[in-house]
This record gives structure tokens, sequence and C-alpha cells, in this order.
């Protein structure tokens, strides 16, 4: 029997041991007690054979019996043993109380040694007996123990032969164990491309005793195989430090191998659309460098990542108009332009802007490149604010030197908070524009001058006769009054006459009047703040070419009015002008503001200036007709502008400010709703 079978036979015993329960126990102290009653009887009988015989025959030898029957714990030996001795003793002495010799008490000796030396033998035969049950059952639960584990566990001698093995083995294989260790079948149940390293290995471990670990595909029942994750250590002699054996082990991780295996596929895959992707990205970046720097249009690219925390902080505490709110804080305001960057800019804006280095432009503050920069910058911060993609608008950039360069722009938001802006240099359009505007103008003065003078022939061939008619009579009233004899009456007659000859007069100019607005278009309602927003930008370029700025101002929420928009814009653009060469001459700054504000009955606006102001004498002259403090002016645009806006139901007022300058102002209704 082999060193397995005699482990799975003690298993089998302790094993029927622990499930025979209390009944075995039962059993064993029933026995007891029956052994220990006939030992007592037999203890008893020898007792008196040895104390009642004729003969002294030593008797005491048969507690010899006495000890085997009555044996069991070593304790309980030992308390036999002693209780035989001790009868014997008393067998000796009462046989002998009268007269004792030699003989006898040797014999007693003897006796009492042979039943010390049974005693001893039998205690030193339950302690070998109590060692071996407690060995078979220390190899049996060692066995339990291997066979519970989930693993396959193993036993090789120093030679590397196992020796022993668990039951995980043949649940694994399908080979028994017997099988197994008898004809080392794990070489067999290896995959052939696994054996090589691993016999390679495992041999190199019995010369030096390194520990083995590794993967290998172990072969199951029905043929196919499965990664296992193998170990194996040496154990040394404690006396001589050789190799007396190695245990080992080994666990399924074929799921694991194969998700591993699929990660790494997809690192692979993953790796390789990085490098396709990577490679794309870089043929595009250089696309795109070749078209930002080679090109003629302009470019630069701005950096707002900065600013987007801020932003995120002002959305969440619920601001909805970052441009109002930030005029509101200019320290903020001022935070977040100190947090813009320019981060690249072309040569074909560096030559636009006159810079022969593009790190001298890129290092320039960016609110300091174009003259409304402030308003540029504010409005790529709404843009971002509001998730917008792009802008557009035109400007005045400041190049180097003072330059002046007329453009219009469009930025674009990528991502990461980068903006980048695309340049077209307008100065040959706006010359063209310019000059566009210049013959219009001219055209238009033109045009008012033929029609003044239209009219004029007009009013002086219908105003001739009565004229003429009103000289004779007050001629003739003044000869009457100067005659010797004054003709009263006749002169009172004259005068009448001359009276509804003044009404005549008063009727041409009244027609003529209404002839002149006879094609006036009907009245509209309309957004007064996008019509402010237009002239505004319209008005700009020429203002600032008169170092003058044009700021609006417009309340939220403003109702439409009801007008006709290009009659009030004209008035809008002779106010402006009007103030923007008022301040001709004037200091720094030079600031026109159009306010618009609501009111009880609609939109309040307001022409305000920096200027000096108006003096108090041509104050009360202002609105009349050819009135005029201009050297080549006429005198007719603000009796215009008065009469237009009489005609949408208001009064054109002017005034000084307290602060300093002139203010114009009138009041329109609101529309319908």
């Amino acid at each position: 029997m082999g060193p397995r079978a005699a482990m799975q036979v003690s298993q089998g015993n302790w094993v029927e041991e622990l499930t025979s329960g209390h009944e075995a126990d039962a059993v064993i102290a029933r026995r007891a007690v029956v052994r220990s009653v006939l030992a007592a009887l037999l203890a008893i009988g020898i007792f008196a054979m040895d104390t009642l015989a004729p003969i002294d025959g030593g008797f005491a030898i048969l507690y010899l019996g006495v000890l085997v029957l009555a044996s069991g714990s070593t304790r309980r030996t030992w308390a036999w043993g002693a209780l035989c001795g001790m009868l014997a003793i008393a067998s000796w002495v009462i046989v002998h109380v009268g007269g004792r010799d030699a003989g006898s008490l040797i014999r007693l000796g003897f006796e009492l040694l042979a039943i010390w030396l049974t005693q001893a033998l039998l205690a030193q035969r339950q302690a070998i007996h109590a060692v071996q049950t407690q060995l078979a059952e220390s190899q049996a639960e060692m066995v339990t123990f291997a066979d519970s584990v989930p693993h396959m566990l193993w036993r090789s001698t120093a030679k590397g032969e196992w020796d022993f093995l668990n039951r995980r083995f043949t649940e694994i294989t399908g080979v028994p164990i017997e099988e197994g260790i008898a004809r080392q079948t794990w070489r067999q149940c290896v995959h052939p491309d696994d054996i090589g390293p691993l016999r390679e290995r495992l041999e190199r471990s019995q010369v030096t005793g390194e520990d083995v670990s590794g993967q290998v595909r172990l072969r199951m029942q029905d043929g196919s195989y499965r990664w296992m994750s193998m170990a194996r250590r040496a154990v040394r002699s404690p006396v001589t430090g050789e190799i007396i054996r190695f245990y080992g082990g080994a666990f399924d991780i074929h799921e694991e191998v194969l998700a591993q295996q699929k990660v790494r596929e997809l690192l692979e895959t993953m790796e390789q659309r990085v490098d396709e992707r990577t490679r794309a990205l870089l043929s595009t970046e250089a696309r795109y460098a070749s078209l930002f720097d080679v090109g003629n249009i302009s470019f630069a690219e701005m950096d707002f990542s900065g600013t987007l925390p801020i932003l995120a902080r002002l959305r969440e505490e619920g601001v909805t108009d970052l441009v109002a709110h930030l005029r509101d804080h200019p320290d903020l305001c001022r935070e977040c332009l100190g947090l813009i960057r320019t981060t690249r800019v072309n040569r074909a804006l560096a030559r636009l802007m006159g810079y022969a280095d593009l790190a001298e432009l890129a290092a320039n503050p960016p609110a300091n490149n174009a003259e409304d920069g402030e308003a540029v910058l504010l409005r790529q911060l709404d843009m971002a604010f509001t998730g917008k993609d792009h802008i557009d608008g035109e400007t005045m950039l400041t190049g180097k030197d003072g330059q002046r360069i007329p453009v219009y722009y469009t930025v674009n938001r990528l991502a990461d908070g980068l903006h980048v802006s695309s340049i077209l240099n307008m100065t040959e359009q706006a010359r063209i524009a310019e000059l566009h505007r210049a013959a219009q103008d001219e055209l238009a003065r033109a045009n008012r001058v033929a029609t003044i003078g239209a009219y004029s022939a007009t009013l002086a061939h219908e105003l001739n006769q009565p004229i003429a008619s009103m000289v004779m009579d007050v001629q003739t009233t003044l000869r009457w009054l100067r005659a010797p004899a004054p003709d009263i009456a006749a002169a009172l007659r004259v005068v009448e006459r001359l009276t509804r000859t003044v009404d005549r007069i008063s009727g041409i100019v009244a027609r003529t009047r209404d002839s002149l607005t006879a094609h006036r278009r009907r009245p509209e309602p309309f957004d007064l703040g996008a019509l402010a927003a237009e002239t505004c930008e319209l008005l700009r370029p020429a203002a600032g070419r008169m170092g003058a700025a044009i700021d609006l101002v417009c309340a939220p929420g403003l109702p439409e009015v009801t007008a006709d928009p290009i009659e009030l814009q004209q008035v809008l653009v002779n106010l402006v002008t009007n103030a923007v060469e008022a301040m001709a001459g004037e200091p720094a700054p030079r600031r026109v503001t159009l306010v618009l504000m609501a009111c009880d009955i609609g939109v309040r606006v307001e022409v305000r200036d920096t200027g000096p102001g108006i003096p108090d004498a041509q104050l009360a002259r202002l609105f009349e007709p050819f009135y005029t403090t201009k050297a080549a002016g006429m005198g007719l645009g603000l009796q215009v502008c008065r009469n237009v806006v009489e005609g949408m139901g208001s009064t054109l007022e002017a005034g000084n400010r307290p602060e300093g300058g002139a203010v114009f102002a009138f009041t329109l209704r609101q529309a319908d709703s």
C-alpha cells in the first residue's frame, strides 16, 4: 500500500469515526466498563487463590492477565498495575504473617517486577498507538485539506518525481491520482508548446533550488487546453541544507489570460488608431500652419482659456448680459482683459501692421492693437459666454508708429479657449467707400441747394404780386396819412386790404411747406435700438478720422416706437455729425454719446457731446431758418430736423449739460401693441 493509499484508508477510518459520532463513543465506553468488571473479578479471584491456597505457588504472576484485560489509557494501565501490586503485597503479608522466609520475599519481588514491566510495556504500547492514531488523523486531515483546496497541489521528490497529488488534478485532467503518480503523466498534460521551456526551468531549479513560476496550458478532460498559473518551491533539510522535496500548485487563470489578450489586442488596435490619428493631425497641422503662415490673409490666434473659469462662475451666478455686467464692474473687466493672450500671429498680419518681428506684435496687449480693442475683446468674451461659434465686424487696427488700418475681421471659436481671427485689409475699400459717401453727400447737398433754389423761385413767383400790392398799399396809406387833411377812413380801408394780402402770403408759405412734406412715408413700428446701432457703426469711421469716438448707451428692454425710420436716421445722422464737428479743435477726449432711455410715453433720445457747448446768444436762434455758425453751412439742418421731429409728434430740444458739452433731445411714442 502506497503513501497515498494509506492516507486514503486512514482518511476513511477517520471520516468513519467522525460520522459515527456519539454512537461510537458509547460503544467504546460500554466495552471499557465490561473489561473493567471482568478485570476486577479476575483480580479478586487471583487474590483469593493467592491468599487461601494451601500451597505457596506464586499465583500473583496471574495479575499480568488482569493488566492485559484492563489496559486502556496510559493512566488507567498504571492504576490497574498499582492495584495488582498492592493485592500481591497484601496476599503475601496475610500468608506469611507468622513466618517470613527469604525465598517467598524474593518471589514477591519478582512478581512485583513482572507486574511493573508489564504495565510499563502496556503503557508504552498505548502511547505508540495514540501517536499512530494522531499521525493517521493528521495525514487524513492533510489529504482532506489538499482535496478541499480549489487549486491543483502536488509534492515531488528531490529528483522532481511526483509522489502526491490532490483530487483537483483528476478533476482537471481526468487522470486518476494513482496513474498520475505512477506514470508521471503531468508531462503529457502540458501543451506541447509549453513543455519545453517548463522542463528547462524545472530541471534548473532541481540544481539551484530557485522558485519556479509561470503560465502554462494544461489539457482538460475534454481535450481542450486552459491556461494555468503554476508555481513550485524547494524545501531544504535544516541540517544539511540539501533539497529534500518540492511543493507546488496551479490554479486556473484561463479567463484572465483571455481578458489580458483581449486587452492587448485592444491596446494594439488603439495604438494603431492613435498613430493613424496622430499622423492625420500632424498632416492637418502642417496644412493649417502652411495656410496660417504662408497665406496672404492675416491671421491671429488668441488664448481665452484663462477667462473661462470666470465666465463659468458668472453664468452660475445668473448673469445674462456679460458686456453690461463687465462695464458695471470695471475691475473684473480689467482682470478678464488681462488674462487674454496672443499666442500666434502670421507674417501677413505683421506686414499689414508694419512689424518686422512676429514676437513683437504678439507681445502687444491685445486691446492695444485696435482703436476699439476693448470693445472687440468684449465681443469675443460674450461669444465664449453665450456659446457662439463666430462673430464678425469692422474695426480700425493700430499698427506700428501709429498706423491706422481699417479691417474686416471674423473670429472663430475653437476648443480649449482658442480664438482664431481672420483679418481682411479694407483700406482700399474704405477709401472707395469714403469717396462714394463724399460724392453722395455732395450730391445730396446739390439736391438740397437745387430744391431750395426751385422752391425759392416758386416762392418768389408766388409772392411777387402780393408783395408788390403790399408796397403800393403801404405807399397809399402813407400818402393819405401825410396829407394836410389825413383821410383816416381811406387809410383804414387800405390797411384792411393789406391784412388780406398778408393772409394770402401766409397761405402761400403754408401751401409750399405742405408740398415739401406731401410725399412723407407712413410711420411704422420698428426697433429704435437696432437703428441707433446701425447709425453709430455708419458714423464711427468718419468720427474716428476727426479724433472723436461715438458710444451707444441703450437701456435694456426698450419698446418699439412708431416713426419713419429713414427720416429718423437722417435726424440722428445730422445731430451726431453736428456734435462731432462742434468738438473739432477741442482737447481730448472727444466723445459723442447717443443715449436711448425709457420714459412715460415711449423712448427718450439724447445726443450728448463733450464739446464747448452752445453760447446763450446762439441757443435762442439755433432753430431759425438759414441761421448757421458754420462757414459753409446753409442754416437749414436743424430746422429740417425740428420739422421732422415735430411731424412725429414730438419737439426737438437743445441745451447745455452741467458737466460741459451740448445735448439735443426728443421723445418718440411707443408703438401700439
